[in-house]
């Protein structure tokens, strides 16, 4: 656990509230929330995100950060994507043998 205490935070709401409330970008005082809205908005590219919020149109020290939270942001999109694999049954239960697959194609019976 983060260690809130110890910043002389007096709960974690507070903690989050400081970290959404981040500045990004300084030259325009973005905070991470606003380009994270700007990246929920559909914005995929440091550009759009500077159109969007103005993020990342003066000195430029922010670019790399901008564009790390669209790549994580993308990443967990592809992640929510995929398809959850779950554990399968057994494929022999006990006393039964396992059948080779060519025997099953040519009709062949395991002895």
């Amino acid at each position: 656990m983060w260690q809130i205490v110890r910043a002389g935070l007096a709960n974690e709401s507070s903690f989050h509230y400081l970290y959404r409330s981040m500045y990004v970008c300084v030259c325009f005082a973005v905070t991470e929330s606003e380009i994270r809205a700007a990246i929920e908005a559909g914005a995929t590219t440091r550009e759009v995100v500077t159109k969007h919020c103005r993020a990342g149109g003066d000195c430029g020290s922010c670019h790399g950060m901008i564009e790390q939270m669209i790549e994580d942001h993308l990443e967990d999109q592809l992640a929510a994507q995929q398809p959850t694999i779950t554990a399968c049954p057994p494929a022999v239960s006990s006393g039964e043998r396992l059948v080779a697959s060519a025997d099953l194609v040519r009709g062949n019976r395991a002895a």
